[in-house]
This record gives C-alpha cells, structure tokens and sequence, in this order.
C-alpha cells in the first residue's frame, strides 16, 4: 500500500504483457480499493487470537482490523474473541450486506468449537461449523447477472463482489457474442459465469468437483426453473465427445487448465473464454492453445485484488 494505485496497475499489466507476449486491451478497475474484500479467513494462534497467516508459513499474525475487508466484515472481527486453539479456520463471508461466521475443525475437536461458537450467538449472525450451521440461516444470498444464488458455507465465491459482477457481464457478451448453439463450463464452480447464460436460454453443461458447490448450483437452477447439465466431477478429466458444446468457459483454479485445454480443442469449438488468476499459468495453457492453431484475440484484466500483486484476466480464444 505504500505504492500508489496508478504504480500497481501499472506494473500489473506490464508484467502480464511481459509474461504472455500480448498487449492487454483493457483494465477494469475495482470501484472500491480498500473495504472490497467479502471473504477473509482467519487461524488462531498460540493464544486463540485470531490472525492471517504470513506469507508462506502458517505463522499467524494477530489481525484486530483489515484495511481490505468489507466494513461488515470488520465490524465482526473487532468483536471476536480468541478461539479454541484447536481450530483449524474461521472463515467471515459476506454479500456485501449480512456476514457468516464459518468455523472449521476436526471432527475430534468440533464440541470444543462448537462451545465456542455457541458463545458468539450475541453477534446475531448466521454461524456454522464444518458446512453445516448451528445458529441461523448460513446461506450467502448473492445476486449476480440476474441470478440469485444461495451459497453453502463451504462455496467458493469471488471475493470482489463488484468486480466480478463486472466479470459476469464480461463473460456472458463474449459468449454471446459467439452465438453458441451449446456451451460447456469447465471448473463451474455454483455456475457465476454460466448461469445467467443459462437464464438467457443458452443450452449449458456445467462440471464441477466441489460437492457444496454443485448442489447449490443445482437448487439454484431448481429454484428458477432452469434445466443445465450440471455434473459432479473434476473437470480436469473432461475428454472431447463426453459434452456437445461449441463455445466453453474455463475458469481453473491458479494451476492452469492443464491438459484439459487440449480436450476442448479437439472438438473445434467456434470460441473459448478463458478466465484466469494466474497469468504464469494462462501463458502455458495458450502453448497449448497455439498448438491447436488457437490464440488470444482479446484480453482485458479485472483489479480482483488490489493492494496485492495478483490479477484476474479473461482473454477470447478462438482460431486462427
């Protein structure tokens, strides 16, 4: 933070455009640079305080107040106390609005934490331990591209609410644009990209490991009366001919898409969106891509995280 903004964003899109050989057509700003972030999770330490980890350790170091928390979020952890020791993480999640508390311990040791969170009850928000709640609603209700989601204490969702509804509208143009017949979302997650996709009438097949993550996404399509593809299984397994699409999403996590690029490629498809928070990783997917005669005719970065060195890119893959 002793770098102003304009420096950060600066060396951002230098260093991804040194890294992928690419101009970058655009930067998304986050509206807000501090007070953005809608997820923090937190270790106790020695003491039962409450802290981040430092950077690659697992040393906690105390946190009373977070400049890049959401002030709903910062709100509750001024009024935390210290926390067994045995638990593992204490995650806040909020919608920009109302927080959970989720509380993660092992089996052996969840009565102990379970007293603990039964002593914060006078917080009156939602609280849960290891995905399931014990005081309240532990739901997060997110409204994104039209589509009310309800999130599972164990669910991933982006942690720039603002930043990625932007990515949302993004996304979904690109994919429009392509005009696809079928669409295929790889690392799905509860379907942030593809389910206002699905909403517009767009015939979509989701695939996504996480357990949670599926089943809110098919009580969300449940609830709108929607009919997705919505399977349960690692998407780095998908092989070409197991889903008829010809426009794809793939959103991996920071490893990169790995050889399921090839997979998609194979089949040919008129365009891919690819989302990505790590560019190291993005540049080896596009070597993978350019071996199918793909590459990047678009590229633009979202400011995900700012006051951090990482970025979120979405770039358009298609033929050459």
């Amino acid at each position: 933070m002793s770098v102003t903004l304009d420096e950060q964003r600066a060396s951002l899109v230098a260093r991804v455009e040194r890294q992928l050989g690419l101009p970058v057509d655009d930067f998304i700003p986050s509206p807000n640079t501090t007070g953005y972030r809608a997820r923090i999770e937190l270790t106790p330490g020695a003491d039962g305080v409450l802290g981040y980890r430092a950077p690659r350790s697992h040393t906690p170091i105390p946190v009373a107040h977070c400049p890049i928390a959401r002030p709903e979020i910062n709100a509750v952890l001024a009024q935390l106390p210290a926390a067994p020791k045995l638990t593992q993480r204490v995650a806040l999640r909020s919608n920009g609005v109302d927080v959970v508390l989720h509380a993660r311990a092992k089996d052996k040791h969840r009565h102990r934490v379970r007293a603990w969170l039964d002593e914060l009850q006078h917080l009156g928000i939602p609280l849960a331990l290891n995905g399931r709640g014990v005081h309240g609603d532990p739901t997060t209700v997110l409204s994104v591209g039209g589509v009310s989601h309800r999130l599972s204490p164990s669910t991933f969702y982006q942690v720039n609410l603002e930043i990625n509804a932007r990515l949302v509208e993004d996304v979904g143009a690109l994919v429009k644009s392509a005009q696809p017949t079928a669409l295929l979302d790889l690392f799905s997650g509860a379907g942030n990209l593809s389910m206002p996709l699905v909403a517009s009438g767009i015939k979509t097949t989701l695939i996504e490991a996480h357990p949670t993550a599926v089943k809110d996404a098919r009580r969300t399509a449940e609830r709108l009366d929607l009919s997705p593809d919505i399977r349960e299984g690692r998407a780095e397994h998908f092989q070409a001919g197991d889903a008829f699409f010809d426009v794809a999403i793939l959103d991996p996590p920071r490893k990169g898409s790995g050889s399921v690029i090839d997979q998609v490629l194979l089949t040919r498809p008129k365009a891919v969106i690819l989302v990505s928070c790590n560019t190291a990783a993005l540049r080896a997917d596009l070597n993978r891509a350019s071996s199918h005669g793909y590459s990047l005719s678009q590229l633009k970065l979202y400011e995900m995280f700012p006051h951090t060195g990482h970025v979120e890119a979405v770039g358009l893959l298609s033929s050459r």
